[in-house]
């Protein structure tokens, strides 16, 4: 009986699956990449060969080969996520494919699981480069395999980064985050002592001791956050007003606290390690809870009207419109300052009951670094407020937000280098309405730190309570639709 080979993709693939790998895989940047990649690493592997000695062509190869397998998978195709969904509103072919009965999650996941699919088959290709390799000896087959598989799990985050941030309409937003995000992301994670303490840089994902262990784990738990974070982020833009995302975002971000939580009070885990879960967690989940700007609907308020006063009371922090997105973000960043001051305070009365921690993570108390920290989860709430004055549609809230984010942080340049010029940091006072300049006054004035401890906490406290209540008003405005809700409950329950 002859052998029957597949000439088409399976039946049983989602069509929105199909339909994006066919033209993924016929675009010229797609067929550009692949062609290069496999030049560039066959010419570049044979002169090594030819050219280098025999202690040193095992680790040039594996170098190439890293390093190109990186540009191509690491930048060049998540950009390609940029126009994934910005290309499909300008059309206007969203509501096409809703008239299909495909929800906006599986628009958004199709598209990010096609060009995942052309980057698996980039990673494809890179096995039998590494078979050579193999020959030349000296390699670390575990921890190369381990590093391989880890670039290419950042490349599934990064891509999805760019395919949720491209259901945004302003085009800077589309272009530099995923531009300046990414990098900066992986700094902050290579530098806040997850993979340290080898002397070889391919040991770090050897797992051959705790440190390299809980590095691996810690960074793929923090890219599939991120990335699922912002596919979520994607589905709730370009969904109609009855489908409500942000519960599960929400959920997974409390509940992923709440371990963190018990990790500071029952764990093991370096500090470091638990600084930056914190960090990864709190950013993405405080940013786009507050940046939400789907109105509410009758459709999404009765599963929580239905349960009585504890569901109205769960609505106000899982309803997927900014007041409700400020409610949560108070309630996440007051458990991530909670895990904060367990990690640096160690209270003499969770040692009986908690694990040594490793010498290299011991907990102290550092007045610099809180500073730093209140500021930051303050400079996440700052957009917001200037939002309420400056902007009153929730048309484009997350490009907005986004926007003046970046520009504070850019601010925050100025006003350091203003401060070092001057050797003075004193005219930063005037300045303290942005919770961020604290961290300029840190690194260069001269005042006293409890001082600028106090004044961080203050703008913090009044920069929330302008929040609250604005949000306590936006959630009364909504009165007559969850009256509405409950009407329809008990018509259907009559």
């Amino acid at each position: 009986m002859p052998l029957i080979f597949p000439t088409d993709f399976s039946d049983r693939l989602a069509p929105m699956l199909v339909k994006e790998l066919r033209q993924g895989m016929r675009a010229k940047t797609f067929i550009a990449v692949f062609l290069s990649l496999q030049v560039f690493l066959g010419v570049m592997l044979f002169s090594a060969g030819a050219a280098a000695s025999s202690d040193q062509v095992g680790s040039l190869i594996s170098g190439i080969i890293f390093t190109f397998f990186a540009v191509a998978v690491l930048i060049v195709q998540p950009l390609r996520g940029i126009s994934a969904l910005s290309s499909e509103v300008k059309g206007n072919t969203i509501d096409m494919m809703v008239l299909t009965r495909l929800s906006a999650w599986r628009i958004v996941f199709g598209k990010w699981v096609a060009i995942v699919g052309q980057s698996a088959l980039l990673f494809s290709t890179i096995i039998p480069y590494l078979i050579l390799r193999y020959f030349f000896g000296g390699m670390n087959l575990f921890g190369e395999m381990v590093f391989l598989f880890l670039m290419f799990f950042t490349s599934m985050a990064l891509t999805a980064i760019t395919v949720g941030l491209s259901g945004c309409t302003s085009a800077i937003i589309r272009a530099l985050l995923p531009a300046l995000g990414p990098p900066a992301l992986l700094m902050f994670v290579l530098e806040g002592g997850l993979f340290r303490n080898s002397s070889n840089f391919i040991d770090l994902f050897s797992l051959n001791n705790d440190y390299s262990r809980i590095g691996v784990a810690c960074y793929v738990a923090l890219i599939t956050y991120l990335g699922g974070s912002m596919l979520s982020l994607g589905a709730s833009l370009i969904a109609p007003a009855a489908e409500n995302h942000s519960i599960i975002r929400r959920l997974v971000a409390l509940v992923a606290m709440f371990v963190i939580l018990c990790l500071c009070v029952f764990g093991k885990l370096p500090r470091e390690a638990l600084v930056l879960l914190m960090g990864v967690i709190t950013v993405p989940a405080i940013t786009i809870a507050l940046t939400e700007s789907a109105p509410l609907v009758q459709t999404v308020c009765k599963p929580f009207v239905r349960r009585g006063r504890v569901g109205k009371a769960l609505g106000c922090f899982f309803y997927p419109c900014w007041s409700s997105g400020v409610l949560f973000s108070l309630l996440l960043g007051s458990m991530a300052i909670c895990c904060w001051f367990l990690i640096t305070l160690d209270p003499p009365f969770l040692q009986s009951i908690r694990p040594a921690w490793p010498a290299a993570g011991r907990s102290y108390w550092n007045l610099e670094e809180t500073i730093v920290v209140l500021s930051l989860l303050g400079g996440l709430f700052f957009p917001s407020v200037w939002q309420i004055f400056l902007f009153r549609g929730d048309g484009q809230r997350v490009a907005h937000y986004l926007l003046l984010l970046v520009g504070s942080f850019l601010v925050l340049g100025v006003f350091v280098a203003l401060a070092d010029s001057m050797n003075s940091g004193n005219f930063l006072w005037f300045f303290a309405w942005n919770p961020l300049v604290f961290i300029a006054m840190v690194m260069e004035s001269k005042i006293e730190e409890h001082v600028i401890l106090v004044g961080v906490v203050i703008v913090n406290l009044i920069l929330t309570l302008i929040l609250f209540v604005r949000a306590l008003m936006e959630l009364r405005s909504y009165s007559p639709v969850i009256k509405e809700a409950e009407i329809s409950n008990l018509n259907e329950a009559g």
